[in-house]
C-alpha cells in the first residue's frame, strides 16, 4: 500500500484529507478498493492554484457532510462552534438584543475578531450583515448560509490576505456546496430538551435538481431550508438555576421588582419636603406588596431569556456546457432571517435625571424624571412626588422583531486554453438589507403625560397616547456590492519535482453601505437612547499572482502576492510564502510567513454621526469598592434594602456608561504578520498526526480605547478629559443614609458621580499578538466482521494573547489562562460503522481559566480578590475545565432514508461554576433527524 503524503487513491480523499484534519479518515471505505479515477486537480482553500495533492504548506482542517451531521448541528453557526480553533464567544443572535448588529451570529478565529476572519461561500465573499456590530465591525452572518446545502467546510487556519485580499489575517473559512443535484431529497429534525423542558429547534429542507452536466449539457438544483427557534420566559428556566447564582451574583434574580407597576412613591427628603416618602402607591394590590408593604412586579413572565428566530435560506446553482473547452455557472441565493426581541417595559426610576450623550449635536443630554403634581389621583401628599413606575399596559408593544434580507446573484464562464492554461471569470452583486424596530420613551411626551395626569398611573390609558409616550423607534440597513473577477492559472515549465504553477488574476468590487437610526432617535428625542448614522460608498480593486514550485520530489516553494487599492487608501501589497518538505513518504514538514491587512471600512470612517450608546455591565473603579459595601449591608436589612442592595451594586459595578465613538477619515488599514510552522506524520496508512504552531501580530489596529483601561486611568489628564461625571444622586444618598442607619458608624458615601459621559474614536493604536499549537490526531481501526472505528482527537493550545499598551509602549502581560482564553481547547470523536449502523461519540473540553479578563479587573476578580470579597462557600473563585458528551446514532438500513438520532450533553455534564458570568443551564437534547431521496 502506497504511503506517500502526495499521492493517494483517491483525489478527493487528499483533498478532504488537509492538515492532519480530524475528520480525514472518519469515512475511510474498507472494502478493496475500486478502480482508481482519473487523476484530477483540485483548488484547495488558500491556493488560487489546482493541484492533485491536497496536502499544502497551510494547515486546513475540512469537515464534510456527514461531519456535520455527526456533530447535530442545525445552522452553520453550531458547526464552527466544534472547531477548536473558533471563537464560542463570537456575536450570536440569540441573547444579542443590546447589540448594534442583533439578529445575526458572526464568525471569528484566533481571538482576533469578526473583522479577522474572511468567510466565503465556494471560494467568493457574500454579502456582509447590513447592521454593523458595535456599530463598527461589519461581518458575515452565518445564520443566512443554508447548512442543508453545505457539501464540506474548508478551515484555513492561517493569514490568507495574499490570497483573497483584506480582513482573511487570522483564518478563512471557505463553505463549499454542493455542485450538482439530480432527483428530490426531503430532510426535516426537531430538536428538544429531555432534561430541562423548555424551547426547541426545528429545521425542515427540500432539494431538487435535474440534468446530468456530463450526458444533458447541464444542471441545475435548487435547495430551501426553513429554521425556526421557539421562544422561552424567564419563568420557564428560573427554577433551574443553582441557589448560588442567587446567593453570590445576582441576588434578585426572578425576584420581583420595585420599579413596578402600579408602581411606588418615591421622594427624598428636600427644603420643601421635610420627611421621605416611600410608599406603594394607593391601588396597588395586596398581593404585590413585599414585606415592607412597597408595591412589587413580578417580570419573569414577560422576560425573554431565549429570542425566538425564523429563517428561510434559498440557494440555487446552475451550470451549463457552452462549448467543449467552456462551461457556464450561475447561482441564485436569498436569506431572510428574522429573530424577534422583547424588550422590558420602560421603567422610570425617581431621583437623578436620565442622561445620555447626543451624537448629533456633540452634546449630553438630559432630563429629569418626572414627578406626581399636586393633585394627580396617585399623590396623596402637598408635594409633586417622584415615582418608581414601569410602563406595563400594553405588553405587546416591547416585543422588538429585527428582520434582515441577504443575497447573492452571479454568473461565470470558465474554460480551457489550448495549451491547457485554465481561465476563469465571474460578474455578480451580493447585498443585504436589515430593519430593527422598537419603542422608546419620548423626551417630552412622556414626561409630560406623567407630570400633566394625563396618563394615569395604573391604566388604563388609550392605545394613542402610549404611541405618542412611545414612539416606534430603530434602525435601517442597506448594503450592497457589485463584483468583477477573473484569473488564470497553469503550468509553465518543469522542475525537477513537477510542474511550475501559476495563477493570476484580478477583481474589481464596488461598495455602498447605509446604516441609519430612525429621525427620532438622530434627533436625541428618546430618552437613553444611542444612535448611528453611516452612509459611504467606496470602490476597491485588486491584483494578485502565485507560483508553486516543485523545486524537487521532496522540496516545494509556494509563492504569492497580492495588490489592494481602496478608495481612499494608498495601494497595499500582501506576501504569503509556503515550503513543504517530505523528509520520507510518512513524514511531511511546513511552515508558512505571510503579510495580512485590512481596509478600514466605511463604518470607521464614514459615520456621519458618531456611535452613541452604553457600555452596559462596566465596573466604575471609582465607585465600585462603595457599591460592594452598600450591597453588604443593605442585604443585612428587611426586603426593601435587599432589593435596593442591587441597586446600590449596579450602580458602581455593573454600571451603563454613555458613550460616544466617533469615526476617523485619517484611519489607515491594519496589517499583520503571520506564520505557522509544522508536520503531518503519518506512520501507518491509518494514522495521521499534524502539529502546526502559529502566530500572528495585527498592527495599526482600529479601535477605541478600551473602556476598562480609560476608566483605571481617569486621574490622568490624558483620560480625565475624556470623561463627564454626574453629581452625587439622590438615589446615591438614600441608599448610603439607609446603609450607615443599619451599620451605625460605617460613613459610607459615593465620592463621585456616575459617569455621563464618555468620548471616544476609532484610532490606530493597538496590536495584538496571539500564538499557539495545534495538534491533531486521527486514526481508523479494522474490525472485521464488526466494521471499522475512527479516531480522532483536535486540540488547540494557547501559547500567548497579548494586547498592546498605549501609554507604555508595551505588550501588557498575557492573557492566556484568564477569563474567555483557555489554554486548551480539545475536541474527541470517534465513530463506529458496522453496515447500516454509525455510531459516534463527541466529547468537548476547555481548560480551567481564572474569572478577571486581564491587569485591569485583577484587583476584582482574581482568585485571591473573588475570595476575599464574596466570601463564596466551598465555590472555586476559578471556572473549572468544562466537558460535554454528545452521541449521534444513524441508520441507513431503508432504501434512500436515513435516520438519526443526536443527543447532545448527553450525560448531563453541569457547566461549570463561574461566579461572575452566573450560571448557565446546559439540557440534555435530542435531535431526530430524516432524510428521503426520491
Amino acid at each position: 500500500m502506497n504511503k506517500k503524503l502526495v499521492l493517494k487513491q483517491s483525489v478527493i480523499a487528499v483533498a478532504l484529507t488537509i492538515a492532519g484534519s480530524p475528520y480525514a479518515l472518519a469515512q475511510t471505505n474498507t472494502a478493496a478498493p475500486a478502480k482508481e479515477p482519473e487523476v484530477q486537480r483540485v483548488l484547495v482553500t488558500g491556493s488560487n492554484i489546482k493541484r492533485i495533492d491536497g496536502e499544502t504548506a497551510s494547515p486546513v482542517t475540512v469537515l464534510r457532510r456527514e461531519d456535520i451531521k455527526a456533530t447535530g448541528a442545525n445552522t452553520v453557526r453550531q458547526v464552527l462552534d466544534t472547531l477548536t480553533a473558533f471563537d464560542t464567544g463570537t456575536l450570536r443572535d440569540d441573547g444579542s438584543a443590546s447589540s448594534f448588529a442583533r439578529g445575526a451570529s458572526g464568525a471569528s478565529m484566533r481571538g482576533l475578531g469578526k473583522g479577522a476572519t474572511l468567510v466565503l461561500i465556494n471560494g467568493r465573499r457574500v454579502s456582509n450583515y447590513a447592521f454593523a456590530d458595535g456599530g463598527k465591525d461589519v461581518f458575515v452572518n452565518v445564520d443566512a448560509i443554508p447548512a442543508d446545502v453545505i457539501e464540506r467546510v474548508e478551515v484555513l487556519k492561517d493569514g490568507a490576505s495574499a490570497i483573497y485580499g483584506s480582513d482573511a489575517m487570522s483564518g478563512v473559512i471557505n463553505i463549499i456546496t454542493r455542485t450538482t443535484f439530480q432527483g428530490v431529497r426531503l430532510s426535516a429534525n426537531a430538536e428538544r430538551n429531555t432534561s430541562h423542558h423548555y424551547g426547541g429547534q426545528d429545521t425542515a429542507a427540500i432539494l431538487g435538481g435535474f440534468g446530468d452536466l456530463e450526458n444533458d449539457g447541464y444542471n441545475f438544483f435548487a435547495n430551501l431550508e426553513g429554521y425556526k427557534r421557539h421562544r422561552v420566559m424567564q419563568d420557564e428556566v428560573v427554577k433551574y438555576y443553582a441557589a448560588w447564582h442567587k446567593k453570590y451574583v445576582t441576588p434578585s434574580y426572578g425576584d420581583p421588582v420595585l420599579t413596578s407597576f402600579p408602581g411606588n412613591l418615591n421622594e427624598p427628603r428636600s427644603a420643601t419636603n421635610p420627611t421621605a416618602i416611600r410608599q406603594a402607591v394607593a391601588t396597588c394590590p395586596q398581593a404585590q406588596r413585599n414585606a415592607t408593604g412597597l408595591c412589587t412586579s413580578d417580570l419573569t413572565g414577560i422576560t425573554q431569556w431565549s429570542d425566538p428566530a425564523e429563517r428561510l435560506n434559498f440557494f440555487s446553482q446552475a451550470r451549463f456546457k457552452v462549448t467543449n473547452d467552456i462551461r457556464g455557472f450561475a447561482e441564485a441565493s436569498y436569506s431572510r432571517t428574522k429573530t424577534t426581541y422583547r424588550s422590558l417595559p420602560y421603567a422610570n426610576t425617581a431621583g437623578s435625571p436620565s442622561s445620555w450623550f447626543d451624537g448629533n449635536t456633540k452634546k449630553s443630554q438630559s432630563v429629569p424624571k418626572p414627578k406626581l403634581a399636586v393633585g394627580n389621583p396617585a399623590n396623596p401628599f402637598n408635594v409633586p412626588v417622584g415615582i418608581d413606575y414601569r410602563f406595563m399596559d400594553d405588553l405587546d408593544m416591547w416585543e422588538s422583531p429585527s428582520e434582515a434580507n441577504q443575497y447573492r446573484l452571479m454568473a461565470g464562464l470558465s474554460g480551457t486554453l489550448a495549451n491547457g492554461w485554465e481561465w476563469e471569470s465571474a460578474i455578480g452583486r451580493v447585498g443585504a438589507d436589515a430593519e430593527s424596530r422598537d419603542h422608546g420613551a419620548h423626551r417630552t411626551a412622556m414626561p409630560n403625560a406623567v407630570t400633566s395626569g394625563e396618563y394615569k398611573i395604573g391604566g388604563p390609558n388609550s392605545p394613542e397616547l402610549l404611541a405618542r409616550m412611545f414612539p416606534v423607534i430603530g434602525t435601517d440597513a442597506d448594503l450592497s456590492q457589485d463584483f468583477i473577477d477573473a484569473k488564470l492559472n497553469g503550468e509553465l515549465m518543469t522542475l525537477g519535482g513537477g510542474p511550475l504553477s501559476f495563477a493570476l488574476g484580478g477583481e474589481v468590487r464596488r461598495e455602498s453601505m447605509y446604516i441609519r437610526s430612525t429621525d427620532n432617535v438622530v434627533n436625541a428625542e428618546i430618552i437613553s437612547r444611542g444612535s448611528l448614522w453611516i452612509d459611504g460608498k467606496r470602490t476597491m480593486s485588486a491584483l494578485f499572482a502565485e507560483l508553486n514550485a516543485p523545486l524537487t520530489r521532496q522540496l516545494e516553494l509556494n509563492g504569492a502576492v497580492r495588490m489592494d487599492k481602496s478608495e481612499g487608501f494608498d495601494a497595499h501589497f500582501s506576501p504569503k510564502l509556503g515550503i513543504r518538505y517530505t523528509v520520507v513518504p510518512q513524514l511531511l514538514l511546513r511552515g508558512t510567513f505571510a503579510g495580512g491587512f485590512r481596509t478600514p471600512n466605511i463604518p470607521e470612517t464614514l459615520g456621519k454621526v458618531g456611535l452613541t450608546g452604553f457600555f452596559n455591565s462596566t465596573l466604575d473603579p471609582k465607585r465600585c469598592d462603595n457599591a460592594i459595601a452598600l450591597r453588604n449591608v443593605l442585604n443585612t436589612g428587611n426586603a426593601t434594602d435587599k432589593t435596593d442592595a442591587t441597586t446600590a451594586y449596579n450602580s458602581g459595578c455593573l454600571t451603563s456608561i454613555p458613550a460616544m465613538i466617533s469615526a476617523n477619515q485619517d484611519l489607515k488599514p491594519e496589517t499583520s504578520r503571520s506564520a505557522t510552522l509544522g508536520f503531518v506524520f503519518e506512520p501507518t496508512k491509518n494514522l495521521n498526526v499534524s502539529l502546526d504552531y502559529f502566530k500572528i501580530e495585527r498592527r495599526d489596529e482600529i479601535n477605541y480605547r478600551d473602556i476598562n483601561y480609560v476608566l483605571a486611568r481617569e486621574n490622568s489628564p490624558e483620560y480625565a478629559a475624556l470623561i463627564v461625571r454626574n453629581e452625587v444622586s439622590d438615589t446615591d444618598r438614600r441608599l448610603t443614609a439607609r446603609a450607615n442607619e443599619l451599620k451605625p458608624g460605617s460613613n459610607l458615601a459615593f465620592g463621585v458621580g456616575t459617569v455621563q459621559s464618555l468620548l471616544l474614536n476609532y484610532e490606530n493604536f493597538g496590536k495584538t499578538e496571539t500564538s499557539g499549537v495545534d495538534l491533531d490526531f486521527s486514526g481508523r481501526v479494522g474490525l472485521g466482521g464488526w466494521g471499522t472505528l475512527n479516531l480522532s482527537l483536535m486540540n488547540t493550545i494557547a501559547l500567548s494573547y497579548r494586547a498592546w499598551d498605549v501609554d507604555a509602549n508595551a505588550y501588557r502581560p498575557n492573557t492566556v489562562g484568564l477569563r474567555g482564553v483557555p489554554r486548551l481547547t480539545s475536541v474527541f470523536s470517534t465513530v463506529w460503522r458496522v453496515g447500516d449502523f454509525s455510531t459516534s461519540v463527541r466529547v468537548n473540553r476547555t481548560s480551567k481559566t481564572a474569572l478577571n479578563f486581564d491587569e485591569t479587573d485583577e484587583a476584582t476578580w482574581s482568585e485571591a480578590a473573588c475570595l476575599t470579597r464574596i466570601k463564596p462557600e466551598g465555590l472555586p473563585c476559578y471556572r473549572k475545565a468544562d466537558v460535554r458528551t454528545d452521541l449521534n446514532f444513524a441508520y441507513t438500513g431503508i432504501k434512500d432514508l436515513r435516520l438519526s438520532v443526536n443527543v447532545r450533553n448527553a450525560f448531563l455534564n453541569s457547566a461549570p461554576v463561574d461566579l461572575r458570568g452566573g450560571y448557565v443551564i446546559r439540557p440534555r437534547s435530542v435531535k431526530l433527524s430524516a432524510e428521503y431521496l426520491f
